[in-house]
């Protein structure tokens, strides 16, 4: 009878550090949450166990998924990105004007009761299209003719803009995505500068002329967090912002700063009470409130060392594509990661991103861990590289 390990090994290909790193996150990240939701006992007998079933069950789901595209030559399985990314643009729009909302955002599309947020399927099907352009005009820097440049604005600026309808800060990810991905795709540092330029001021502009599901909230976030980082907010402003979006990222501080170097051990935070989002966007103050600063600095490392691991495959890939696509998804699962630890310390803008396989989410989680799957793929190619130098 085969040992656990084996059937790992059989079921899963691949950097092991990668995938040691992302079974733990998961399954840590199910303890998190099933404590985050503490508040949730009194939603009926079965909460928050019903939530916990509903996380392993998609937890399974996702990790199925991973192993099977672990195993499968990405070449292959990237073949209809293109299409799977405009069709992506359809679910956005009808998501936007059909679907259901929350926090004052169309974001999901709902399907008796499951729920389906397609701008995670737009961010991975954009990185791996960008991935598939630049990988095929590395050689030839003068590849990028005007048509060329044309479709790859096209390609961004729908996908960002259709996101920013309803989520600015996704759309933020995947501008940084793509902009890291021409770096590493060696597109000419001009026609990055211009594409940057011609996409901030765009942004710039819509959020000036209030387009977009949240504009509002996100002109208020910034405007307190410009006021408060500068020290300008008046007594009555300083009164508004406790009300609002400050009024959480104090939560996340006090829950910081009272389990940072006593942590209350798990189940015990008191400030999941407090925290509208404590098993989302906010779960990296559970974490250090119950963990202490130990597992705040845990944490980031595991997804610094995650990045390493995935951006090291352009080194050694057989393919151009390959170390592009691994490079870019990491990226935009580690930024995301970051993203919401800023927010949780006051460092950036109060934002809704969830950590990566830490944080509560169904849509989240199943397409990170198919980007973790196209990674893993994409590091077979050092076992075969390796094989073929000997």
């Amino acid at each position: 009878m085969s040992t656990n390990s084996e059937r790992i090994k059989k079921h899963f290909e691949g950097d092991i550090h990668i995938l040691l790193i992302v079974i733990f996150l998961s399954l840590a990240g199910v303890v998190i949450q099933f404590s985050a939701k503490g508040r949730l006992t009194m939603d009926g007998p079965l909460s928050p166990l019903s939530h916990l079933f509903k996380s392993l069950v998609i937890l399974g789901c996702g990790f199925w998924a991973m192993g099977e595209l672990s195993r499968k030559d990405y070449l292959k399985a990237t073949k209809y990105m293109d299409l799977l990314l405009y069709g992506s643009w359809l679910l956005i729009g009808l998501a936007y004007l059909f679907g259901r909302e929350a926090g004052g955002a169309s974001r999901w599309i709902q399907v008796g009761p499951l729920s389906f947020m397609p701008s995670d399927m737009a961010k991975l099907c954009l990185t791996i299209s960008l991935s598939k352009m630049f990988a095929t005009r590395q050689a030839d820097p003068n590849a990028y003719n005007p048509s060329v440049l044309f479709a790859i604005c096209l390609k961004i600026g729908g996908t960002c803009f259709l996101i920013f309808l309803s989520n600015f800060s996704t759309s933020v990810i995947v501008f940084c995505t793509s902009m890291v991905l021409m770096i590493f795709g060696r597109v000419p540092y001009k026609t990055i500068a211009l594409v940057f330029s011609i996409f901030v001021g765009i942004g710039l502009m819509l959020i000036v002329c209030r387009v977009g599901q949240r504009s509002e909230t996100i002109i208020n976030r910034i405007e307190v967090y410009l006021h408060r980082v500068t020290g300008r907010q008046t007594k009555v402003e300083k009164e508004i912002a406790d009300q609002g979006s400050d009024y959480q990222l104090k939560q996340s501080l006090y829950a910081i700063a009272t389990g940072g170097l006593q942590p209350k051990g798990p189940g015990n935070s008191q400030f999941r009470f407090h925290l509208s989002q404590a098993e989302s966007d906010f779960v990296y103050a559970i974490i250090v409130e119950e963990w202490g600063i130990v597992a705040g600095v845990l944490l980031p490392v595991l997804f610094i060392w995650l990045f390493w691991r995935g951006a090291l495959a352009i080194s050694y890939s057989a393919k151009p594509l390959g170390g592009l696509m691994s490079a870019g998804l990491t990226f935009s699962i580690v930024s995301q990661a970051f993203l919401n630890m800023f927010v949780a310390v006051g460092a950036i803008p109060v934002t809704g991103q969830p950590i990566p396989l830490v944080s509560a989410g169904g849509t989240s989680l199943i397409f990170t861990l198919i980007s973790v799957g196209f990674i893993l793929s994409v590091t077979r190619d050092k076992a075969k590289t390796k094989l073929a130098q000997s």
